[in-house]
């Protein structure tokens, strides 16, 4: 996927007033989405970031909008209400190894299924996908 992006605006100040000098270059680069070890997500300047196609994975938790961070509470509810996947009772679905299995904190999407926000197809479609990064 290619984007294009680049503007550069300088303000000269004029005796009279300011004028705007601009130049607009093309540059086609490659989007970054980084995600890290355990966290698929993040905030950047109040907004969530989040990488394509990952449906599911995140967002399964309420979150408060003003600490950005899990209503510890509503995430306890659906825990009890959903329960937790174990890594034997998720390998036993999804043959993935244990590292995998904690990379993606996969023991939460027994409540994303459960709460309707991603199914067992969908999910093992995902995880034939990036299984070559997952190696």
């Amino acid at each position: 996927m290619k984007f294009l992006i680049m503007f550069k605006l300088n303000l000269v100040k004029l005796l009279t007033g300011t004028r705007a000098e601009y130049a607009v270059k093309e540059k086609y680069t490659t989007l970054y989405s980084p995600v890290t070890y355990k966290h698929l997500c993040y905030y950047v300047n109040g907004m969530l970031s989040i990488p394509g196609g990952i449906e599911g994975l995140f967002n399964i938790f309420e979150v408060d909008g003003e600490t950005m961070a899990y209503d510890e509470q509503a995430m306890l509810r659906d825990i009890e209400l959903y329960g937790l996947y174990t890594y034997e009772e998720f390998a036993a679905i999804f043959p993935v190894s244990e590292d995998v299995f904690n990379a993606f904190s996969a023991e939460y999407l027994k409540v994303s299924i459960g709460k309707g926000l991603i199914n067992l197809e969908r999910l093992g479609k995902m995880i034939n996908q990036y299984a070559v990064y997952l190696q």
